[in-house]
């Protein structure tokens, strides 16, 4: 685990080593263990370690024996002992223990299509010597994350934006595109950054540099192509076994390995098998709010006892948001999923014992685990009924110029809920996603802002990935777009920046590879079962958890945000977005923001989300002009910025 950098010039322009070490520092958060550099005439490689496998011999760059071919690679190979050994049989020597080197080795073997035959998570930049070709890979589900810049034959690359604002030439202009993908989102999707020049690479996809031009092209995906005539026992038995492996693998380490337990039934699954396959207690994490509604820790204490667990709690409360800058410091660029900070605090917890922790994230996107299944299972069930019918209900219930906002009581929930069976379903798919509307951009956004991004084009990724022929049903289309889009640019973004910034690894074993592939071919009915989300995981480890924990309301890892802005944080807010030298006034209308606050202050409206989205935006801006983009004060205070 590590980060890492590079660039590369068209032939005649040396690699700057000096430029090269200042990409490579900025990381120095993601490896405080070790840090290596190469340099030869136009290209560069570096990284910044953190020791897990190998301690003392898995230094990088990593080269093959002719030193033709030079890697670094942020992740982990869970397989590389098992190829390593068929590598050795063909004739490959290796220097060392470590799942780096078989990278080199494979790549002499297999070429381009080496990348098939790893099972992991990683990062990886290669130079081939013979051929003066670069090659990134990012992992097929995007667990680890990759940005690029590329102008004029010239490619730079580093595993957090902050490395990429090291060079000189980077630009720093914001993209409005970025900027209302994520007003939309929370998050910024996947290729876009907030920076127009910065690219974030593809999960599952490489990109090839040969002669100052590059191409970016997928080489993994997995589809929803149904095994017909299993029994529900056969796949529960599958399952299982795939499970089992998964866990097994990601327990391959030189150091402990603890875990995330917020006491759903995702971590719970991954800490009932961890405590199975290991031979001392596990130690176990979690975060938890004295809020009820967003409390967790008695669930987790009862899993913890269940699997005898070494295991440690924290309660948070609304003061951590003094985190902001820290937190905002480690994503770069404007991200607004608050679960980011009970994920901070449970990672700098889990940091004061170890190095390695497993987490339970990818289940809801596997198996059908967020209540948005069931909401669009009626939606479905609804639009079945006569059309005639639908309309009569539509016209007494909807006004013509109806739009959905976030007002409370049951008859808006109804509303919402008839809107969204008018639409299609990838865009009430979208409009759920969204946090703020087209509509309510159409009112945020200063007239300039609204002239130059045209047409609203957020809906671009979800129809993108919603049209694709992988999937038997909407509902699986539905998981799919889950998987391709909030999975790897929120989800995992965040665990990543999170874990990293304190120097913790952080594996994911429901997102092995496999475990995904079989997880596509079982039938949606096995995942959303009646009312019974995640149904066939459920089953599965049925025996080996609590009754109590696979029949509980899913919750999420989430914070009491609707609440502390009605609350301790609503004057932080106020101070915060409609302070006159505000920085985000240049791009939003302060009347609008003033609705938005009076609206949830009232109690009329939850707008706790969009409210946490304008300070995220209002605070990055601040530090991004504080700090040149590079986000590197990290010790500045929420006093510093709010008087």
């Amino acid at each position: 685990m590590c980060g890492i950098v590079g660039l590369i010039h068209p032939e005649g322009k040396a690699a700057e080593p000096e430029i090269l070490r200042a990409m490579n520092t900025a990381l120095r958060h993601r490896g405080p263990d070790d840090e290596g550099y190469w340099v030869n005439r136009n290209v560069g490689l570096a990284m910044r370690r953190l020791s897990i496998i190998d301690l003392a011999g898995g230094h990088q760059p990593i080269s093959n024996e002719d030193e033709t071919i030079w890697t670094v690679f942020n992740g982990e190979i869970y397989n590389h002992a098992v190829v390593r050994e068929e590598l050795i049989q063909k004739g490959h020597r290796f220097k060392t223990r470590s799942d780096t080197e078989v990278i080199v080795h494979l790549y002499e073997e297999e070429g381009e299509a080496f990348v098939q035959r790893l099972r992991g998570m990683f990062a990886i930049a290669l130079w081939d010597a013979r051929e003066q070709k670069l090659l990134l890979y990012r992992d097929r589900v995007g667990i680890k994350p990759l940005h690029y810049w590329f102008k004029d034959g010239t490619l730079l690359f580093g595993s957090e934006i902050k490395a990429l604002l090291e060079h000189p030439e980077v630009g720093r202009e914001i993209s409005l595109e970025a900027l209302s993908d994520f007003l939309s989102y929370l998050y910024i999707p996947t290729p876009r950054s907030i920076y127009r020049e910065i690219l974030k690479l593809p999960a599952g996809h490489f990109l090839r540099w040969v002669q100052g031009r590059i191409e970016v092209e997928p080489y993994w995906d997995f589809s929803y192509r149904e095994e017909k005539g299993i029994r529900e026992s056969e796949w529960v038995e599958r399952l299982n076994a795939k499970l089992e492996e998964a866990v097994k693998l990601h327990l391959v380490s030189d150091v402990p390995v603890g875990a995330f337990l917020s006491g759903g039934t995702d971590s719970s699954s991954i800490v009932a098998w961890m405590s199975r396959l290991s031979a001392k207690a596990v130690k176990t994490y979690s975060i938890g709010f004295q809020d009820d509604q967003f409390n967790e820790l008695p669930y987790a204490r009862e899993v913890a006892r269940h699997c005898g667990t070494d295991h440690h709690e924290k309660v948070v409360e609304a003061d951590a948001f003094r985190l902001l800058p820290k937190i905002l410091s480690g994503f770069d660029e404007p991200f607004a999923d608050s679960s980011a900070i009970p994920t901070y605090l449970v990672s700098e917890f889990a940091r004061e014992e170890l190095k390695v922790v497993l987490s339970g994230d990818g289940g809801d996107e596997l198996f059908a685990g967020y209540l948005w299944t069931r909401k669009e299972d009626w939606l479905e069930r609804y639009r079945r009924l006569p059309l005639s019918l639908r309309r009569q209900i539509e016209r007494f219930f909807l006004k013509k110029d109806y739009h959905p906002l976030r007002e409370t009581g049951v008859s808006s929930l109804l509303q919402r809920f008839l809107f969204d069976a008018m639409l299609a379903p990838a865009e009430s798919f979208a409009r759920r996603a969204m946090s703020f509307q087209p509509w309510m951009k159409e009112k945020l956004f200063e007239p300039w802002v609204a002239k130059e991004l045209g047409r609203e084009a957020s809906l671009d990724p979800v129809r993108s990935f919603f049209n694709r022929d992988n999937a038997r049903s909407v509902m699986d289309k539905f998981l799919y777009l889950d998987s391709k889009i909030y999975l790897p640019d929120d989800l995992l973004t965040k665990v990543d920046r999170m874990s990293m910034i304190h120097s913790l690894e952080v594996r994911v074993p429901l997102l092995d590879h496999e475990l995904v592939e079989l997880a596509g071919s079982i039938p949606f009915s096995l995942k959303l079962k009646g009312r019974t989300t995640k149904y066939i995981l459920k089953r599965s480890v049925q025996g080996m958890l609590p009754p109590r924990i696979l029949q509980q309301r899913k919750q999420g890892f989430s914070i009491p945000i609707q609440r502390w802005f009605r609350g301790e944080l609503a004057g932080f807010a106020e101070n915060v977005l409609l302070e006159k030298s505000g920085r985000s006034r240049r791009y939003l209308r302060p009347a609008y923001v003033r609705w938005l606050l009076d609206e949830h202050q009232s109690g009329r409206q939850r707008f706790g989300t969009q409210i946490y989205a304008l300070v995220i935006f209002e605070l990055w801006l601040r530090l991004a002009e504080e700090t040149g983009g590079r986000m590197n004060t990290r010790d500045l205070t929420l006093k510093d910025w709010v008087r």
